[in-house]
């Protein structure tokens, strides 16, 4: 039976890329599924990738569209003729009888371990019911009779030498890295005196705004993200009570504040600013988390706040490019991370400019998806280290990378959401002429050396 999706769709695109068919596509208004590459995911998983990520459950069973195990396996194998399907490929199908000789099993006897058990007449299911089973019988239990299975020996890594790019300076990147301290104008003194003074009110943005901002004024008793927190939330109790006589005074007349009747509105504005303390700080109230591991939510006014200071952060902080947020949906069995998924386009990615360089972060996949194929037993959990090329052109740095293992890029042309390879190209502002790099544990920093800085550092140990 073929699987459709229902008018609830809020378009949000998370099955899409799922569907190991390409079956998914934006429709009209909503994302349809083409009955003809439909197979329920047969021959993948064990259960329907698209239902199994949906936010609302719209991925539904189509009632006019019945089909069973043999015609949907016989199109998966007609849609993905370079995959071989073995007689124990994954179905859902497979998965419901599985569960029934299962049941079936807890409910046998137990089998006897030696002569004196031997020896004893087996007991119904009703005698075992009547009868109460101590822990010593209980451990008389002989255990599965499934055949060891042979512990798997990791295979050693190979620690491939450090490579080498066109345009790259000959110094080793942490020599490189020592010759330069990050730049922002809010390092200056002016500035960060006025980042101090607007702390009470810059506490009501989002964490990572919060985060970027302490970052980048690199003095804690100037700016930080708990600090500045706890000042917004202190000053919202005497905030909320304003705004509230305010909006009193504009319905009732300006005599109203004056009245007795404005202190219910003063109370009012300054439970709300009290209740939305206890939510921000939660975390340390409630679970006694530290401070450095506590994560400081927005006040009611942080998003737009957000909005029209973010140009300005952009600006100062030196963040130009950050990690995408994805839309992560409900963690269900075999549910591919979207972060993972965008590392495996090579989007996620940050990069700041330091002043007289510009300092990037790549991090490459790190897990082989859930793909649910007859071969993924004997694919590896972590995902091989991937070659990479690096590339300054035209004012735009280039990183190419590539999976060159055999196992894992057999796999990559018939799975959704799992491309062989990627091309990120950043753009950059500034003329950039040379370039360090370091790529360990599936991270690569870049740091970009911009022109003025690159000319003078070439009389020096650059």
């Amino acid at each position: 039976m073929a699987t459709m999706i229902t008018s609830d769709c809020i378009n949000c695109g998370a099955c899409e890329p799922e569907c190991p068919n390409n079956a998914i596509s934006q429709g009209e208004e909503i994302y349809v599924i083409d009955p003809l590459l439909c197979t329920e995911c047969v021959g993948f998983h064990d259960y329907e990738a698209c239902a199994a990520v949906c936010p609302v459950d719209c991925c539904v069973t189509d009632p006019n569209n019945i089909e069973n195990e043999e015609i949907l396996i016989a199109r998966a194998k007609d849609l993905h003729t370079d995959i071989q399907f073995g007689e124990g490929f994954e179905s859902r199908f497979r998965k419901k009888e599985a569960e029934k000789p299962e049941q079936a099993e807890r409910l046998s006897p137990p089998e006897p371990t030696d002569r004196k058990t031997a020896s004893s007449p087996v007991l119904s299911v009703s005698d075992q019911k009547a009868k109460p089973v101590f822990p010593q019988a209980a451990a008389a239990k002989p255990a599965s009779k499934q055949p060891p299975s042979k512990p798997q020996v990791p295979e050693p890594k190979i620690v491939r030498p450090q490579k080498h790019f066109p345009g790259e300076v000959s110094t080793s990147f942490q020599e490189a890295l020592l010759q330069f301290e990050r730049q922002s104008p809010l390092t200056r003194t002016l500035p960060r005196i006025l980042v101090f003074l607007a702390q009470p009110f810059l506490g009501a943005l989002p964490p990572q705004e919060k985060k970027d901002l302490e970052r980048a004024v690199q003095n804690p008793i100037c700016f930080s993200t708990a600090g500045a927190t706890g000042l917004n939330v202190l000053v919202n109790m005497v905030f909320y009570p304003l705004i509230f006589m305010i909006v009193a005074a504009g319905a009732k007349g300006f005599d109203f504040l004056f009245s007795q009747g404005v202190n219910v509105y003063i109370l009012l504005g300054f439970l709300l600013g009290f209740l939305e303390g206890v939510y921000r700080l939660r975390e340390g109230i409630f679970h006694t988390k530290p401070v450095n591991e506590m994560t400081f939510p927005c006040a009611l006014y942080g998003i737009p706040l957000s909005y029209a200071v973010r140009p300005f952060l952009s600006r100062q902080t030196g963040l130009i490019g950050s990690t995408p947020v994805p839309v992560d949906g409900f963690y269900e069995r075999g549910f591919i991370e979207k972060l993972e998924r965008e590392r495996r386009y090579g989007n996620v990615y940050t990069i700041e400019d330091w002043g007289d360089a510009y300092f990037l972060r790549v991090e490459f996949p790190r897990k082989v998806p859930d793909i649910g194929l007859p071969i993924k037993a004997e694919l590896p959990k972590e995902m091989p280290d991937y070659d990479y090329d690096l590339l300054l052109r035209d004012g735009h740095f280039i990183v190419r990378g590539r999976c060159v293992d055999e196992k894992v890029r057999k796999i990559t042309s018939s799975v959704g959401a799992f491309p062989p390879e990627f091309v990120t190209v950043i753009p950059l502002k500034d003329k950039v002429e040379g370039f360090s790099h370091r790529f360990e544990n599936k991270l690569l920093e870049v740091l970009l050396l911009k022109e003025s800085k690159r000319r003078g550092g070439e009389s020096g140990h650059l």
